[in-house]
């Protein structure tokens, strides 16, 4: 009996938080657990929305108020009587037709609910909305305008990025539950 050596069990003190990682949950503790984890992720991703939707809405009202002059200009004056891009009425058209590719982003079920669509509403691509969002900022580097000019022009497509950022963002967030979701193991008697 002397060569055996004796067993001693490892005793978890109360206050060490080291193994919460390995606790082993039930049925019932996993199901709770990703609620909550679903309802803080509902919360964020209804916060982000409102986020986005406000973004774009005070891009929207920038670009209608400021149709053929650059705000820019009010913080950062230019010397000299430098001209924006040719057409800019028509360039503030298509940044306009943008945000409203990301409204119908945000609100497309409300949308075919109020005009009785059966189908559903497909926007552009984000690749289509960054392309037509370089085409003015394009213009401006091209006919060598100063820089307050070129970055009035960058906020579109600034305003596709963050959209396109944080919709990513909540897609992977709901990923990620839907994953937990399939993770579910069955543990008796924990």
């Amino acid at each position: 009996m002397d060569t055996l050596r004796r067993r001693i069990p490892f005793k978890l003190s109360e206050d060490d938080d080291t193994g919460l990682e390995n606790d082993i949950l039930d049925e019932q503790e996993q199901e709770e657990l990703i609620d909550e984890l679903r309802r803080e992720n509902e919360n964020v991703n209804h916060a982000y929305s409102i986020a986005l939707k406000v973004l774009v809405g005070l891009s929207c009202i920038l670009h209608v108020t400021t149709i053929n002059h650059n705000p820019l200009f009010s913080i950062f004056p230019i010397q000299g009587n430098e001209v924006s891009i040719p057409l800019p009425a028509i360039f503030t058209i298509l940044a306009l037709y943008i945000h409203f590719n990301l409204v119908l982003l945000f609100f497309s079920n409300e949308i075919r609910i109020r005009f009785n669509l059966s189908g559903p509403i497909d926007p552009l691509s984000f690749q289509l909305l960054y392309s037509l969002s370089a085409v003015a900022p394009t213009l401006c580097l091209f006919l060598q305008k100063p820089w307050q000019i070129t970055a009035w022009w960058c906020e579109t497509g600034l305003i596709v990025f963050i959209v396109h950022t944080v919709m990513d963002a909540i897609q992977q967030s709901n990923q990620g539950i839907a994953e937990l979701e399939t993770m579910k193991y069955t543990a008796p008697g924990a």
